[in-house]
């Protein structure tokens, strides 16, 4: 059991926080641990070492692929809001005070950013005493070999920078914990929803298109003048067929969306429609042009209006 909650606490210390491992082994000091990869792409993650004290609580300290590092203190005690912050102070040898925020992954696990070049770092790494003060608690750790042990964190990460590890393919990139069922339906629903609002728009703009090019369709301006022109006459439209196709890609939230960019490509593909559909109906003024004069009604029968 306790094991288990040391692996947990120490993949936890990473941005992913699905994760696999560890693989290999650190041990430094009273320092365990190995390198880690993201559960849900098989990369290297990060390294993640733990002590255990007899206050109960565990220290973890971790270097991410990307050279961040993070501590973190885990109590199967405690009883903490995930996802909140908490305002700490690290004391070392007590005499240095060094004002924190921790967040909140867990309701027993708390980690703090620890930047490279800190005092925070400088001090875990040269102090021999840390003491960690919430209001009026105070737990304290004896800094056993951390001197050692960060080096050992970051020789890992570069010998782990090409490591793999296996997938899973229900693992989410980010973390965090798969949607439930009504949450599915819920968003292919909204989906839905955003959809037909686009289609709508669409509708809506290529007959703004239509009515303001059909008169231009005659003159001799090129295709591409004739759908600039038309589409000027539509702006409001055209945006808010790019605004709608926006609000769907943000919607299924794969990747992060570049608005600039969607918007230019659907202008684009506007653009390209409405020409083409311009050429295509100048063939077929052309072709009734060039056809012989069709036989006078009989009967009842009307005669047909061509429409554009």
């Amino acid at each position: 059991m306790v094991r288990g909650c040391v692996l947990a606490c120490a993949m936890l210390l990473a941005p992913m926080a699905q994760a696999a491992g560890p693989f290999g082994k650190i041990v430094v000091g009273n320092w365990t641990g190995g390198a880690y990869t993201n559960d849900a792409t098989g990369a290297f993650s990060h390294c993640a070492v733990n002590a255990g004290y007899r206050n109960g609580t565990r220290m973890l300290t971790s270097i991410t692929a990307d050279f961040k590092w993070l501590i973190g203190f885990a109590h199967p005690n405690w009883k903490l809001k995930p996802g909140s912050t908490l305002k700490l102070q690290l004391v070392f040898d007590s005499q240095s005070r060094i004002d924190v925020v921790a967040s909140v992954k867990t309701a027993n696990l708390l980690t703090i950013a620890m930047p490279a070049d800190s005092q925070l770092i400088n001090a875990f790494r040269h102090g021999r005493l840390l003491e960690l003060v919430a209001n009026d608690q105070r737990l304290s750790f004896a800094l056993t070999s951390t001197g050692e042990m960060l080096p050992a964190l970051v020789e890992c990460a570069k010998q782990s920078a090409s490591l793999r590890g296996p997938v899973n393919p229900n693992a989410r990139p980010d973390g965090a914990a798969a949607p439930s069922q009504a949450e599915i339906q819920a968003k292919a629903e909204k989906k839905a929803v955003l959809e037909k609002t686009r289609d709508l728009i669409r509708t809506r703009m290529l007959t703004c298109i239509g009515r303001e090019g059909g008169p231009m369709l005659a003159t001799d301006e090129k295709a591409e003048v004739v759908a600039k022109a038309a589409m000027i006459f539509c702006r409001a439209d055209v945006d808010a067929l790019a605004q709608a196709i926006i609000e769907i890609q943000e919607h299924d939230g794969t990747r992060r969306v570049d608005r600039e960019a969607v918007r230019r490509a659907a202008t684009q593909r506007v653009q390209d429609v409405v020409v083409a559909q311009i050429v295509k109906s100048r063939g077929e003024m052309l072709n009734r042009r060039n056809q012989p004069p069709a036989a006078p009604p009989t009967g009842n029968a009307r005669p047909i209006s061509p429409s554009l």
